[in-house]
């Protein structure tokens, strides 16, 4: 690899333009998502101390996208350092509080050392009072189970506390991110903020290094009270139905606890060869009476009663919200059609929520304009009368299309859950699923 330059981030607590841009990030992220349940975010907003937020990671880009955009506070973020090479982008990246990080893959003869100028401005950053958020895994997995953890934030956190003794302050915030189905267009979306993790009695004065395997245990054991964690891993595909079944992402604070408990259960069970094997058995025949990877195991719930009421009202509303989204109609069926040929699943919603966050105010502000000419014609006060109503229309239309979209997806699953549970002709698949909740509570 050719030479490259050495990238030296700026230190700041935050900037303007990140401010800025983090207004688009959220209309974007929200609109596309449902965000049915923040919980915990008192233990981020009520201290200036310099945090470190660690989350798990599922979704590609859109889960510091989402993290962005949700919460008020600016973050520093590490991405790949090959997107920094070009000056334009580098600027750019840097006003948006993203700093390199070097991979094997760069190919770098002093790779430590690059990285090691990042990790020191991380902690001055830090010692200023910023927030980092990083993905302690390492890298995405679309599979809804906590994984083993990188080193690089038991070596941060050593470095930082050497560098600066006064960031005994530095606080450890856990945060789950719970997804219904993230590249769906508005289904459903929990974040769920943790207290901080303690650390500071890992720290060894004598080597600078904290204890890496005992706060793996501590930052896992934070984020599976937060987000869901499918153990054993190697089982997912068997657990999987149950899990989707309890609605986690809807599970507000004491449900959420009780659904905690039983996946810790689920965890504890499959110890048991006998008890996993009557729920593989389960699930073959549960396979065989015509259930595959599509079902929506959470339109059906665990019993009947689990089944949401329907929503007539949503679907005889659906004609006037085609009307007021006409203006953002081709742009979202574009972006959806490219985005769902993706291979990679965890990037669908990325790339069609990084690129509307773009297309759809510049288009609409091109058929603002476009209104606003054509109305001129009669006087100038006209051009801002058509350019406000068409802006308008565009944007609260799109937001009225989306946020009845929703509506829609429950009654359908209202609709599905019931034909399940109540269907003659359901009997079989109803049977399997029975005794396939029956062996995974035994």
């Amino acid at each position: 690899m050719k030479n490259r330059p050495i990238l030296t981030p700026p230190v700041q607590k935050g900037h303007i333009a990140y401010y800025i841009t983090r207004f688009l990030v959220s209309q974007a992220a929200r609109r596309f998502h449902r965000l049915t349940n923040k919980s915990g975010f008192y233990n981020l907003i009520n201290s200036d101390d310099p945090v470190i937020l660690v989350s798990n990671h599922q979704n590609g880009m859109m889960d510091g996208l989402n993290i962005s955009g949700v919460m008020s506070k600016q973050f520093s973020w590490l991405t790949r350092a090959d997107v920094f090479w070009k000056p334009i982008p580098r600027s750019i990246l840097f006003s948006f509080n993203q700093m390199p990080i070097y991979r094997q893959r760069d190919k770098l003869r002093d790779l430590r050392e690059r990285n090691d100028i990042i990790w020191n401005c991380c902690i001055d950053r830090l010692e200023l009072g910023a927030a980092l958020a990083i993905f302690p895994e390492g890298n995405h997995n679309p599979q809804k189970t906590i994984r083993g953890l990188k080193r690089g934030l038991s070596d941060l956190l050593g470095k930082a506390l050497t560098k600066h003794k006064s960031l005994k302050r530095l606080r450890v915030i856990p945060l789950g991110l719970d997804y219904e189905d993230y590249p769906g267009y508005r289904r459903k979306l929990s974040l769920r903020v943790g207290e901080q993790i303690e650390w500071l009695d890992l720290y060894n004065e004598e080597t600078g290094l904290v204890d890496f395997k005992e706060l793996s245990m501590r930052v896992q054991e934070a984020l599976r009270n937060l987000t869901v964690d499918i153990q054993p891993a190697g089982e997912y595909e068997v657990l999987e139905p149950y899990v989707k079944a309890l609605k986690t992402y809807d599970a507000e604070e004491i449900k959420w606890n009780e659904i905690n408990s039983d996946l810790k259960r689920i965890k504890k069970s499959a110890e048991n060869e006998e008890w996993l094997e009557r729920v593989k058995r389960a699930y073959t025949g549960l396979q065989a009476a015509g259930f595959n990877q599509w079902t929506r195991t959470e339109s059906w719930g665990v019993r009947p009663g689990d089944v949401i009421g329907k929503k007539y009202w949503a679907i005889a509303l659906s004609p006037l919200s085609w009307i007021a989204n006409m203006p953002t109609a081709l742009q979202q069926f574009i972006l959806n059609r490219k985005g769902d040929k993706i291979k990679a699943r965890e990037f669908r919603s990325t790339f069609k929520i990084g690129t509307g966050m773009f297309i759809y105010p510049i288009t609409w502000t091109l058929m603002a304009i476009a209104v606003g000419i054509t109305l001129s014609k009669l006087d100038i006060t006209s051009f801002w009368i058509g350019f406000v109503g068409m802006w308008s229309w565009a944007t609260f239309g799109n937001r009225f299309y989306g946020w009845l979209s929703g509506h829609i997806h429950d009654h359908n699953d209202s609709v599905e859950g019931s034909e399940f549970w109540g269907d003659g002709k359901m009997n079989t698949l109803r049977m399997a699923w029975g005794e396939y909740i029956k062996s995974i509570k035994s």
